[in-house]
């Protein structure tokens, strides 16, 4: 069984500190190409995520100055996490719930990186393929 730890294990987990800016994370997430990040304190503890959406509502459309606010004051909070040892079903279900593109991922207390609806969609079309593989070759046999 799939679980997210196979998802996201060999990827580099994004992530702030939650000492930026939100200039400093909206160009970490344009380097990376990517839709949003956690935000972590000191403790490398998860305390937020920053998202696009959270950049154009919540610093943009106050006209505030991305290079003078602090990620802390604009980023949401998390609304959910998601389990190394659950599944991308679960994660979707939780993230379909929540209304959320993203999930943060974690191992107990300890942050792993940041889970998206595309990853999920990534796995799910793979084992389709390996069922579609399997079946292809039940009818030829």
């Amino acid at each position: 069984m799939v679980t997210i730890r196979h998802v996201v294990c060999d990827r580099e987990s994004y992530f702030v500190k939650d000492t930026a800016t939100a200039l400093d994370a909206a160009v970490y997430m344009a380097d990376r190409k990517i839709g949003a990040v956690c935000v972590l304190d000191s403790d490398e503890k998860l305390c937020g995520i920053f998202s696009e959406r959270d950049l154009l509502n919540r610093v943009v459309v106050r006209k505030l100055d991305p290079a003078g606010v602090r990620i802390r004051d604009v980023m949401s909070e998390p609304r959910a996490v998601i389990d190394c040892a659950d599944t991308p079903h679960e994660a979707l279900e939780r993230m379909e719930r929540i209304g959320s593109r993203h999930l943060p991922v974690v191992d107990g207390e300890k942050f792993i990186g940041m889970l998206s609806m595309r990853d999920i969609m990534r796995v799910e079309l793979s084992e389709q393929g390996a069922e579609l593989q399997l079946l292809h070759e039940y009818i030829s046999h």
